[in-house]
């Protein structure tokens, strides 16, 4: 073929509509993968190049996605936080792939009128959401008046937003399992459970204590342990200090395992000889840190590309999708 060709004569090659044409080079979920070759083959064929600027005019887009992370206004989490940042990079590099750029935004969600009159959401097509922190219902009300968003976090009761996560509560089952089934008796749990994902986390551990008739054996929980134990790390210290007989410790991320094992190894106890550790997310760095860290995997790649795909699903008319996956123990030294 030499003679350049415009979307009507591409979608008459390929046999199929306009709107086929432009979601398949668009890279639209809706459309599938076959499909999409076809299309992207007989383009690079004929010469036809999309012209993005305009088409974003005619459809009233920025080709911008804002990605917010929901923090509460006095959290000390913060972007620098390594489960953050990996989410970050891989949801940028799954908008990338799409033609789309992304708008990282610092903005504390206070409400949601303020949040439909912010920048954020002014300058952008769609809205990914990390966290849900306290904001269920804030996030209810941004859906309910038709923002296109999606969120990655824990599946709530009464929720109306799309959502992808993974089980929090089996992650935390199949983490006191595991310590249970190497011996471990009484099992401590680290982590902040006003939030929604360490709360089902813990709800897992505690159910497996209750199936091995452990439950009495449990230390109280310390809600003073953030996702930042920098700020927690004197709260870890006391936990630690004033349950010396602990056996197994869950701990509700990587980080906050690390940083327990670094105190463990200051008062005098040996990983996983005296006491075996179980982080959350499975960072790159769980594999490095010694001793290797057992982490319950969050696939924070595929849960990247799930959120570009529900949103971008939305953004082509397609009603809400969730996608919740299984949790996963990756077995190491520390436990």
């Amino acid at each position: 073929m030499n003679k350049r060709v415009d979307m009507a004569r591409l979608a008459e090659l390929a046999g199929v509509s306009k709107s086929t044409v432009s979601r398949a080079l668009a890279d639209s979920p809706l459309v599938s993968k076959e499909t999409k070759r076809e299309i992207m083959a007989l383009a690079a064929e004929s010469g036809y190049t999309l012209n993005t600027a305009a088409r974003n005019f005619r459809l009233g887009r920025t080709a911008i996605v804002a990605v917010v992370l929901t923090l509460q206004p006095d959290s000390p989490q913060t972007t620098n936080d390594p489960f953050f940042m990996s989410m970050i990079a891989e949801i940028a590099e799954q908008l990338r792939e799409r033609g789309y750029n992304t708008l990282l935004s610092h903005e504390r969600l206070t409400s949601a009128d303020s949040f439909l009159q912010s920048q954020t959401y002014q300058g952008s097509d769609g809205v990914i959401f990390i966290g849900q922190g306290q904001l269920h219902e804030t996030l209810n009300e941004l859906a309910e008046k038709g923002l296109k968003m999606v969120v990655w976090g824990a599946d709530l009761p009464n929720r109306l937003y799309s959502l992808v996560g993974s089980d929090n509560e089996l992650g935390g089952y199949l983490a006191c399992r595991h310590l249970i089934s190497r011996g471990c008796e009484t099992i401590g749990f680290m982590g902040d459970v006003n939030y929604p994902e360490p709360k089902l986390r813990h709800a897992g551990y505690f159910r497996a204590l209750n199936e091995a008739g452990l439950t009495e054996r449990a230390p109280d929980i310390n809600s003073e342990v953030s996702f930042n134990p920098i700020y927690s790390r004197d709260a870890m210290r006391s936990y630690l200090c004033n349950n010396p007989h602990i056996d197994g410790l869950i701990c509700c991320s990587d980080l906050i395992a690390m940083s327990a094992i670094s105190l463990l190894q200051e008062l005098g106890k040996i990983v996983p000889d005296d006491i075996r550790v179980i982080g959350y997310d499975n960072l790159t760095l769980a594999a490095i840190t010694h001793p290797a860290l057992t982490s319950v995997d969050q696939d924070i790649s595929l849960g990247a590309r799930q959120l570009c795909d529900a949103l971008f699903a939305q953004l082509e008319g397609d009603m809400r999708s969730d996608q919740i996956e299984d949790a996963r123990l990756v077995i190491r030294a520390s436990a």
